[in-house]
């Protein structure tokens, strides 16, 4: 085996004057007892490291591991050399051939070398493991000796017992209490006997007087009127915004409102399955907020009432501009507008954009915004209407924004919006047909008797485009409107309608209309009926060419060389 051997330096334990914890070896010197190396001992030694034998300690090889090595390289050059020495010259060759030799030669000496002292190498391994565990000894007994010297001159100087308590002693043995122990403990560690029901029961009535006092005496908003006063708390609910619990911690009137817990009542049944639309973490902050200004302000009711206002107004735009945002999304699409978001401001909605272009009435687009008070920061939430409603119609689309349905509030809008452009064009039928409309249902719809009797569903149906506010126009009974339902629906949706034209349009709907009528009547008899006549030019008979052009050809089965030709006109002063 190849070892590696580390110098050994031979230390003393103890001896001198100069030794760690100054302890002299003298004969009743105190000295540490040095433990002998017994032949027990080495040989308990010598055992453990012949367990250890089998595998080559660190920093050495083992010799066959050495040999291999050695014959592999060897044989490697040489193989080197076979398929190099061809291409060279005979010198160069006997160079080669010379230096290989050379290495190889001092390689093997270097072995022979290492091969002879590996057989006394157990003896040196031997005493290097020997010295190994007397050093380690002796460094145990040093330390040892030093510590023992530090707890002498350190620790064991201060180890002094305290003079025993006697009459304490004496009285816990003999009584089995202590009556002495000071009172601050019974303070600090036993928790005081709890009041009673009744005298609980008492602090509650006290301290709701004491509350009524001061709310009489106080700045009371008049949004915050809806209040309730029962176990020792006052409970301010202000609707759709949020509920807020108080009480006091004194009867003096210096002392501040104390805020036990606040709810914001501001919700969306869409959003996240009917759950608070508030992270506890921003009640919290809420509530740190309101809590600092209640005791920093000179009307704390007031500012407790602007700070969680505020807030939740924040809130109710912050959710209907999200429901914005889904109905654009989803539905809506290019129908409905978000024209302006500011947080916590106003957010202003525009829709019927198609119509506003040629609206005279509605130069700057039919709009809705809902917006803060800026006049006064108390007051709820505004909606406001372009082009303006009447102040009770108005009132009707507030109704979803208290309960904070954008959706609920563009349909009552867009009703509104609807119903209004039917009652003007009533007014305008009524004025140049003579007749007059009814206008009913949800969304409200428009039916003109176009006869007279005239059946429900063949009256002409009138409705607005809820997503363009344009009109449709249909006749129930009919499945395919005739072209002339179409361009009453265009005139209408033009930008400058022009009414006599309507009133033609409605005429030759009236023909049309009576001409189906006869027609469902010949189904039920032996005739048919036609539009013109086989072989026939209407224009070249001097009596056809009389008849006007509302006309309808019957023939008869039982008659085929009989034809009955049919005509309508109107009556002077009517359509």
């Amino acid at each position: 085996m190849m070892m590696s051997m580390s110098p050994m330096v031979r230390q003393g334990y103890g001896h001198g004057p100069g030794s760690s914890g100054g302890v002299s070896p003298g004969p009743g010197g105190g000295g540490i007892p040095v433990t002998p190396i017994t032949p027990m001992i080495m040989q308990q030694h010598h055992q453990q490291q012949q367990i250890v034998a089998t595998q080559p300690p660190g920093g050495s090889v083992s010799l066959a591991l050495l040999i291999d090595f050695i014959v592999q390289k060897t044989y490697n050059e040489l193989t080197v050399m076979a398929d190099l020495l061809p291409r060279k010259t005979d010198m160069e060759r006997k160079h080669d051939i010379f230096s290989f030799s050379s290495r190889t030669r001092l390689l093997a000496t270097r072995l022979l070398a290492l091969v002879k002292w590996a057989s006394s190498a157990a003896k040196v391994d031997k005493s290097v493991h020997i010295m190994s565990f007397l050093e380690k000894q002796s460094m145990l007994f040093t330390d040892t000796a030093d510590v023992l010297a530090k707890i002498a001159r350190e620790t064991l100087v201060h180890a002094r017992l305290p003079n025993f308590h006697v009459p304490a002693a004496v009285e816990v043995l003999t009584t089995g209490t202590y009556n002495r122990l000071p009172t601050c403990i019974r303070e600090r560690i036993v928790p005081p006997d709890p009041i009673t029901g009744i005298e609980k029961k008492n602090t509650l009535n006290k301290l709701n007087q004491v509350i009524q006092h001061r709310l009489v005496s106080a700045i009371l908003p008049v949004q915050m009127r809806n209040l309730k006063i029962e176990h020792g708390r006052v409970t301010f609910h202000v609707e759709n915004e949020f509920e807020v619990s108080l009480t006091v911690l004194g009867d003096s009137p210096n002392i501040p409102w104390k805020i036990i817990e606040i709810e914001i009542l501001v919700e969306d049944k869409d959003i996240g399955d009917g759950m608070s639309l508030v992270h506890p973490l921003q009640v919290s902050f809420l509530h740190q907020l309101a809590q600092g200004r209640l005791e920093t302000s000179l009307s704390p009711l007031r500012e407790l009432y602007e700070t969680l206002h505020t807030f939740a107004q924040s809130l109710q735009l912050e959710v209907l501009y999200t429901q914005a945002l889904k109905l654009c999304r989803e539905r809506l699409g290019d129908y409905l507008i978000i024209e302006e978001y500011s947080i916590g401001q106003s957010l202003v909605l525009g829709y019927w954009n198609e119509l506003s272009s040629h609206d005279p009435k509605a130069e700057l687009g039919y709009r809705i915004s809902v917006s803060v008070d800026c006049s006064d920061i108390a007051q709820p939430l505004g909606v406001t209407h372009q082009p303006l409603l009447p102040v009770e119609e108005a009132v009707q689309t507030i109704e979803g924004l208290r309960t904070n349905q954008l959706e609920k509030m563009l349909i009552q809008t867009v009703y509104l919006r609807s119903k209004s452009r039917l009652v003007e064009l009533s007014k305008e039928i009524e004025i140049y047909l003579g007749v007059k409309p009814v206008i009913s249902g949800s969304p409200a719809v428009l039916n003109i008797s176009i006869l007279m009797p005239c059946l429900p569903s063949e009256q002409l149906v009138v409705t607005v485009n809820i997503h363009t506010g344009g009109f449709l126009v249909n006749v129930p009974q009919f499945e395919t409107s005739p072209p002339i339902v179409k361009d009453i629906a265009h005139m209408l949706n033009s930008p400058t309608p022009e009414m006599t034209k309507f009133k033609s349009l409605i005429s030759q709907l009236r023909y049309w209309i009576t001409e189906r009528r006869c027609e469902k009547t010949l189904q039920h008899l032996p005739a048919s009926a036609a539009d013109g006549i086989t072989l026939l030019k209407w224009e070249e008979n001097p009596i056809l060419s009389k008849i006007g052009p509302h006309r309808l050809t019957i023939k008869f089965q039982k008659h085929p060389y009989a034809i009955l030709v049919s005509y309508c006109s109107s009556k002077p002063y009517s359509c």
